[in-house]
């Protein structure tokens, strides 16, 4: 069973970076039913026309834009802008500008974010195409602005989530009037970016903006009465249920994505997308109209990097962004290969040192194959040097130096702890709880105590394991304070390094994106954990020779 564990360890890490060393390739459409039926009574309220639509979401082109500038910033070689300005449904739309260096004439990307997130969500996808001679401009939904006390743009309210998706629709061309305003911005090279609800406001917004001449329209749906035609809505009252369907049903972006051209259409969408059903978006991409391109990735709502290697070639064909090809260099790709062989032939070695040593308790196996997956020859070499395993019968704890020790005992702790890590990127990448992105603070607290509790509970297993085993209980003992100084420590050294890569990343290959198939991630976190390794190593030393931390 052990070596099994190993051998399916051993395949995941090689084939996750094999494949995220492969070129970007989208996959058929999925083969699903499509049972979908329009709720009960939108009968009564048909959509209009393609000719009509535009009536609709007309205002005053010649109105004052009255932007106020907040605040500006540089970020790693493109200048970030907050500001707002007003909406001609009234109120102010908070708005970010990203700016490349230089006078032009540059692209312009009009980005919308998803249901229920908000704008800052988008902002490293802008700052990356602003690098590609883009400018950028992301604004905030009516319902995600300051004068709103709700989160989430949807309450089945009938009138007032039609007025709001109204507004939307003209405040985004009133972002598109501000990039036009700007001198180093091509008026024929116009582009949109919309993710999830964006996603399907973008098929809406090309019925009646034909300025943009690109619509990259990631993991959508036909709106929100396709999203919430199930039992969401049908739990609701009748009265409300009636209200809303005849508010919302005659401006569903399904109807009106097909009066998009001659914009080209770019549809992106996730076969293991559990928000957005494959039936809705084929629906969606179905109804568009021609010129299109539709992907089909081996993802979840939030896509991946081969998703957005393929947007920035056909963004780059479509409006002419010009730039390097948003990949990473050959020289990175063959580093993290030869390191996951490393990764392989030091699992290897370390199953030959446990098969030849089967008194060794499973706490201690189980701890030294997570400590040669997380640090490679790395903590192969820890294994050796310390003395292999503590308590062993071939080499007296009392030869083994504090110094030696050590080594065992922090390569223990990182592994416990990058574990905790691991789930705190999982919870990033796969669940996107925006609370985390929020803020510095919340965002730091939330990975330290993940990785306290994970590396707690398998610093408690370890032993639960191996309880039969009374010469191994006694060996190692890290009390819980010290696995909490021991945690900062490991962060303090590894976090530094990741931001350092993650910089170094983006501004060296134009993006950085928290995907498990994006080699240059790997590389973060190989170098993070080192680095924690190093930071903490003189802790445990001096903790050893104190006899606080028991370990051989």
């Amino acid at each position: 069973m052990m070596r099994t564990g190993v051998s399916l360890v051993l395949l995941g890490t090689v084939l996750t970076l094999l494949a995220g060393c492969s070129p970007a390739a989208s996959i058929a459409p999925p083969e699903v039913a499509d049972t979908w039926q329009p709720p009960e009574g939108v009968e009564a309220t048909p959509p209009i026309s393609c000719a009509e639509i535009g009536g609709l979401f007309a205002y005053d082109v010649a109105a004052p834009l009255d932007i106020r500038e907040e605040k500006r910033w540089r970020d790693g070689g493109v200048t970030v802008i907050d500001f707002n300005y007003a909406s001609p449904r009234g109120g102010r739309v908070p708005a970010t500008l990203v700016l490349p260096d230089g006078a032009g004439a540059f692209a312009g990307l009009v980005f919308m974010h998803g249901h229920g997130g908000y704008r800052r969500s988008l902002l490293a996808s802008a700052e990356t195409y602003a690098r590609f001679g883009a400018v950028g401009i992301l604004i905030s939904a009516p319902s995600n602005r300051p004068e709103h006390d709700n989160y989430l743009p949807i309450f089945f309210r009938g009138e007032p989530d039609s007025r709001e998706q109204i507004q939307l629709i003209i405040d985004l061309r009133r972002a598109v009037d501000i990039l036009l305003a700007r001198s180093e911005v091509d008026p024929q090279r116009l582009g949109y970016i919309g993710s999830s609800y964006g996603g399907a406001m973008g098929g809406l917004l090309a019925s009646v903006e034909s300025r943009i001449k690109a619509y990259a329209l990631e993991s959508g749906d036909g709106g929100l009465v396709t999203h919430f035609s199930g039992a969401m809505i049908m739990g609701q009252p009748e009265k409300v249920r009636r209200e809303w369907l005849a508010a919302m049903w005659p401006i569903e972006p399904i109807h009106y994505v097909g009066c998009a051209a001659p914009a080209a259409l770019l549809f992106q969408n996730g076969t293991l997308d559990e928000m957005v059903a494959p039936a809705d978006a084929l629906r969606y991409q179905q109804a568009g109209s021609q010129p299109k391109t539709i992907r089909w990735y081996i993802a979840d709502h939030g896509l991946n990097w081969e998703a957005y290697q393929e947007q920035a070639e056909w963004l780059k064909e479509t409006i002419g962004i010009a730039g390097r090809q948003l990949a990473f260099p050959f020289g990175l790709r063959v580093a993290l290969i030869i390191w996951a062989v490393l990764i392989v032939l030091s699992l290897i070695l370390l199953a030959v040192l446990l098969w030849r040593r089967p008194r060794v308790p499973f706490g201690a196996r189980l701890l030294w194959l997570l400590a040669t997956i997380f640090l490679g020859p790395v903590g192969l070499a820890a294994c050796w040097l310390s003395g292999r395993w503590p308590g062993s019968a071939e080499e007296s704890t009392k030869l083994i130096s504090p110094v030696r020790r050590a080594l065992g005992s922090t390569a223990w702790a990182v592994a416990g702890n990058l574990c905790g890590v691991m789930v705190y990127l999982g919870l990033i990448i796969y669940v996107f709880i925006p609370q985390l992105h929020s803020n510095l603070i919340l965002p730091t607290a939330v990975m330290v105590l993940l990785a306290f509790c994970v590396g707690r509970l398998i610093y408690v297993a370890t032993r639960w394991f191996s309880r039969s085993d009374a010469r191994f209980l006694a060996s190692f003992r890290r009390p819980w304070y010290v696995e909490a100084v021991s945690v900062c420590l490991i962060l303090a050294g590894a976090v530094p390094i990741f931001v350092v890569s993650e910089r170094i990343f983006r501004r060296w290959l134009g993006a950085f994106v928290l995907d498990l198939s994006y080699p240059p991630l790997w590389g973060g976190l190989i170098l993070a954990g080192l680095a924690g390794a190093l930071v903490a190593y003189p802790f445990h030393w001096w903790l050893i020779r104190r006899g606080v931390i028991r370990w051989g």
